[in-house]
């Protein structure tokens, strides 16, 4: 699968969401429908991990699908965490990934998974 889902561990302390080239928009909007079906058996809020270090391409749209992370986010989602952006998106990072206007930033570029923050 180009993109997979699941929970880190047995303790559902995050969300991995592995995207690997070639994948499409749909598949993309089916997978931020499958976090949103597993945040809800949850009890706890819930950060993403979205591994980006074996995708190089993005289908048209999803810049702006990726961008609506924040704005269609379950109540319980917590912060979003990205490994492995390309250079070229990193700069871009504050506006593909950017959450809500004058809410703190909650998207953190990761070097490692270890790297996770879990509040």
């Amino acid at each position: 699968m180009p993109i997979t889902v699941a929970w880190n561990d047995k303790s559902k302390s995050f969300i991995e969401c592995r995207f690997q080239d070639p994948w499409s928009l749909e598949q993309f909007i089916e997978a931020r429908k499958s976090w949103h079906r597993m945040i809800k058996s949850a009890d706890h809020r819930v950060p993403i991990l979205l591994d980006m270090r074996e995708t190089f391409l993005v289908p048209a749209g999803a810049l702006r699908h990726f961008a609506a992370i924040h704005r269609t986010a379950h109540p319980r989602q917590g912060n979003l965490y990205i490994l492995g952006l390309n250079p070229s998106y990193e700069k871009l990072s504050p506006y593909i990934f950017r959450s809500e206007a004058g809410s703190e930033t909650s998207v953190r570029l990761l070097d490692s998974a270890e790297d996770l923050v879990i509040s």
